[in-house]
């Protein structure tokens, strides 16, 4: 479990504190408009990017503290964009920086449509396609390594995890991650910029603004049309019946 207290960060871009826990077994998604601070948020969250006030905690441990080492074996990240730096195959990939067993990269693979590209060299694969075998990096990284003693799956950081793909991958991602979190008891942390794929798949979200989370919780609470349209200048309406939020006529 990753516990923030009063945690933000002071120079430019800036994360005003803020208190929060991100509970194993949950789906958390992260929305505001450009610029609002989420990637940056992320960037906190892993640790890559110490916060300069408030604290931090993993496990109940400060999260500067953690070796490490130690500290991939709980949580990985996975950043917008990220292209890999050598011609590996997409099951190469999947295993970078883990020791993990044939039948869980077998698995990750098939979780994420990616089976018939195993032996396909990453270099040749659209941006979708490798977007998704990044992710499934990220969680063969948790389900590897993870300490024999541990009673969840980690915390899995997801960068925008749907910016390169279709509407039926981002629909199969979102179930997947859920399913994920489910099974394994991971904690996943998304920023993303579909309001409607954090309306329909996301357990809690956090709206970001300026630097501030203005406001947490159900997605129904929280994406209502005032505030969002309020917040990203747009005009938009629910649909009835439906937990969505489409452009106004």
């Amino acid at each position: 479990m990753l516990t923030l207290h009063q945690a933000g960060l002071i120079a430019t871009p800036a994360i005003a504190p803020l208190d929060g826990t991100v509970r194993p077994g949950e789906l958390l998604a992260i929305v505001g408009p450009n610029g609002a601070g989420k990637s940056t948020l992320l960037s906190m969250l892993s640790g890559f990017r110490p916060a300069e006030q408030g604290e931090l905690h993993l496990d109940g441990k400060r999260l500067s503290e953690w070796p490490i080492a130690e500290l991939a074996n709980r949580r990985a990240l996975v950043a917008q964009q990220e292209l890999p730096g050598f011609d590996w195959q997409t099951d190469e990939l999947v295993r970078l920086g883990s020791n993990p067993a044939n039948s869980l990269v077998a698995e990750l693979l098939g979780d994420l449509d990616l089976t018939h590209l195993a032996k396909r060299s990453v270099h040749s694969l659209s941006g979708g396609e490798r977007q998704r075998a990044m992710i499934a990096r990220g969680a063969c990284q948790l389900l590897s390594r993870g300490s024999p003693t541990a009673k969840d799956g980690g915390l899995l950081l997801l960068d925008e995890p749907t910016s390169a793909l279709d509407i039926g991958q981002q629909q199969r991602l979102m179930r997947q991650l859920r399913n994920w979190a489910a099974q394994h008891r991971m904690a996943i942390v998304c920023v993303l910029h579909d309001l409607n794929l954090a309306s329909t798949y996301a357990d809690r979200v956090w709206l970001l603004h300026q630097g501030q989370r203005i406001d947490h919780g159900l997605p129904s609470q929280v994406l209502n049309p005032a505030t969002i349209a309020n917040i990203y200048a747009a005009e938009l309406q629910r649909i009835e019946g439906l937990p969505l939020l489409a452009l106004a006529p």
